[in-house]
């Protein structure tokens, strides 16, 4: 795959991106957040096949989906050792609980369960590949991957305070 990126001045930014089988397309994206997404035939072709306008929260979500934050292709074997070894689980940040109000790294969750936080869903919003620095809110549904007893442990830090 081959990425140019070119500064549009008062405009915002823009990828022509070709992939591995010479299929070209262009992404231009405004300083409003506006995404325009253009499919060429050819690199030379003054029009575009086809177009495509989002928003700045259509294109999070489609990023999202590219990410793999919910589904991520994998192949047959790696599939069944995956399946033996490891669960990817979505989990609720409850109120009150460990994990509410922290960021992910205040909140130490590989270092204290072994479960790596790998989404999170806030209401409408889906958050693929999360930082560090990102908050964990009561409310929050989180997708973690880890081995059994790793998804437990964090299962145990999500849960509120009883009593």
């Amino acid at each position: 795959m081959k990425i140019q990126s070119v500064d549009l001045p008062g405009i915002g930014k823009k990828y022509t991106i070709r992939s591995a089988e010479g299929q070209v397309f262009v992404i231009i994206i405004h300083l409003t957040g506006r995404r325009e997404i253009y499919f060429m035939n050819d690199p030379d072709d003054d029009e575009p096949v086809m177009t495509l306008d989002l928003n700045d929260e259509e294109a999070r979500k489609v990023g999202a989906i590219l990410l793999g934050a919910d589904y991520q292709p994998v192949s047959e074997d790696r599939m069944e050792l995956l399946m033996k070894t490891l669960l990817v689980e979505w989990i609720k940040v409850k109120p009150g609980c460990a994990v509410a109000n922290k960021n992910i790294k205040e909140a130490r969750v590989r270092t204290l369960t072994g479960a790596t936080i790998i989404a999170i869903q806030r209401q409408d919003q889906m958050i693929g590949s999360p930082d560090i620095q990102e908050m964990l809110l009561p409310g929050d549904i989180i997708m973690a991957v880890g081995k059994r007893e790793q998804i437990k442990a964090l299962e145990s830090l999500c849960k509120g305070q009883v009593g």
